[in-house]
């Protein structure tokens, strides 16, 4: 791959004078589980040299909170030991958007394909990557580069760039391509390629039985944005005994780490683990032990971030064993200094060569608003009408919205305002009148407002959403006057429905993409 240019020369310098605690803490990516710095915290992240974070949504309010925040980080990073902290999010866009306030929602990336132009991929990384490197925050961990090849499967759904290596490629690498050109790093994951395999690395213990020639294949978007100088990627914690006979996953796999992504692919840049807390690393190995396997068998860094699916309430209760067990590791010879200071040097000089991280001081009075207006673009773009009847649209006033209550935080937002379904935003701009459920419609009840209205409009979010609520909806089918599905997702998700009048698709679920949604619903000739 192209040269990173890193200042190994001074990176070494600072290395010799680092206690064996301040190299281990430069490993470490941990989580922390506030908005404003408190002194529990700082404690943490002094006694511990911790020396990156990694940012949730419980972490970001505002924007001006956001880089107060991020500045107190760096301040105690600087104090503790003289090196900047490297402060990584998953702002990949769509659902797995961590800021939603004070920075734009861009669509999913699958979102971003269907708008149909790779330019509009490196802008939206671009802009991005503005947003991101104001405020202090210098690594997204994002793009995906796994490929939805299974369309049985569909994983990653719409957080890929698309059904096939070559589609991923071409807006995968824009995008990355854009976040670096703003002054992040981008994070490409999740190395070596998702592929066929029964469960969810958050929760399982997750085979992939893809042959060596499929594995290769799915490779392809990794050995691109390599050559074109990605400086970051994220491992999977999946297993691929096609490269990999022993079992391992390949976050804790020298095979695939230092074999394939070293050797092989020639990548000198970042090698982060995915979250060591996850199902599939913590169950089996033990988060301590599967931290110290991860940097024992290449990777630079491990994220141990008590966040997302698999968040535990007292969080700072959760790390400091697993540094102190790396720690120990090292003093016994388990994990080896040659491997620490090899990762410790490289992390180094990956922050010289960034600058200044601090936040800006005048990003709270930045616009963005031409951000927002090229999200609401993408969304448009992306949106269009699979099928519809003669006379389907536009929604006619009255019409009856239904849509389940969002369980797991992903609705639409607007401003400071978290929708919990489609239907109260859509119901509220088209004058009709909504109707929410918690997990399916309650249909004898219903049953006279669904014959009474002029339409239904019945809006799902995911596949496995659309699955449980086909039975409901077909008995919909049969009591409503005309039947309009909107599928928050990709189109995959609708399927085995006979004849609804019109179905929509818009890819993500966003406030922009909602509004892509009910303009179509009004009859405004989106395609």
């Amino acid at each position: 791959m192209p040269n990173l240019n890193l200042p190994y020369a001074e990176a070494s310098r600072i290395l010799t004078s680092m206690s064996l605690e301040q190299k281990i803490g430069q490993l470490v990516i941990a989580s922390i589980e506030v908005t404003c710095m408190d002194q529990r915290t700082r404690d943490f992240l002094q006694k511990y040299c911790i020396g990156n974070v990694i940012l949730f949504g419980k972490n970001c309010y505002d924007r001006r909170q956001l880089a107060q925040l991020t500045q107190s980080i760096q301040d105690i990073a600087i104090a503790a030991t003289g090196v900047q902290s490297l402060l990584s999010i998953d702002q990949e866009g769509g659902r797995v958007t961590r800021i939603r306030r004070g920075a734009t929602v861009f669509p999913s990336a699958m979102a971003v394909t269907a708008a149909g132009n790779p330019e509009l991929a490196y802008q939206a990384g671009f802009d991005m990557g503005q947003e991101l490197r104001a405020l202090g925050i210098c690594h997204n961990l994002a793009p995906v580069l796994d490929c939805n090849m299974y369309t049985e499967q569909l994983f990653p759904n719409n957080r890929s760039y698309g059904f096939t290596p070559e589609q991923v490629t071409e807006y995968a690498i824009q995008a990355a391509r854009g976040m670096q050109d703003a002054g992040i790093l981008a994070c490409g994951k999740h190395f070596p390629g998702q592929g066929h395999g029964a469960g969810d690395t958050h929760f399982d213990f997750v085979v992939h039985p893809d042959g060596l020639d499929e594995i290769m294949t799915r490779l392809a978007p990794f050995r691109a944005a390599m050559q074109q100088g990605l400086w970051s990627v994220m491992s999977s914690h999946s297993c691929y005994p096609a490269l990999d006979s022993s079992g391992l996953p390949a976050t804790l796999s020298s095979e695939i780490l230092q074999n394939l992504a070293r050797k092989k692919l020639g990548f000198d840049g970042l090698i982060v683990s995915d979250d060591i807390l996850m199902a599939a690393i913590e169950q089996k190995f033990g988060a301590p032990e599967g931290a110290m396997m991860a940097l024992q068998a290449g990777c630079d860094m491990v994220i141990i971030g008590n966040g997302g699916d698999n968040a535990n309430p007292d969080g700072l209760d959760v790390q400091p064993p697993i540094v102190e067990h790396l720690v120990q590791a090292a003093v016994s010879g388990r994990l080896s200094m040659q491997r620490i200071d090899e990762s410790v040097l490289r992390v180094l000089a990956v922050k010289l060569a960034m600058g200044d991280m601090h936040p800006q001081a005048n990003v709270t009075d930045m616009d963005w608003s031409e951000h927002e207006v090229l999200s609401q673009t993408l969304a448009d773009r992306a949106s269009h009408i699979v099928y519809s009847h003669p006379d389907s649209l536009p929604v006619p006033e009255g019409s009856l919205f239904l849509g389940r209550r969002s369980q797991a935080r992903l609705g639409v937002e607007e401003g400071d305002r978290l929708f919990e379904s489609f239907a109260e935003l859509a119901a509220s701009s088209l004058l009709g009148e909504a109707a929410e459920f918690d997990m399916f419609p309650d249909l004898p009840v219903l049953a006279p407002r669904i014959r009474n209205a002029p339409a239904v409009v019945f809006s799902v979010t995911n596949r496995e959403e659309y699955q449980s609520l086909l039975p409901s909806l077909k008995e919909i089918r049969t009591l409503a006057r005309k039947l309009i599905v909107v599928c928050l997702d990709v189109p995959q998700t609708v399927e085995e429905l006979d004849s609804p009048d019109c179905v929509l698709v818009t890819y993500d679920q966003t406030i922009h993409s909602a509004h892509a949604a009910i303009r179509m619903l009004k009859g405004e000739g989106l395609c």
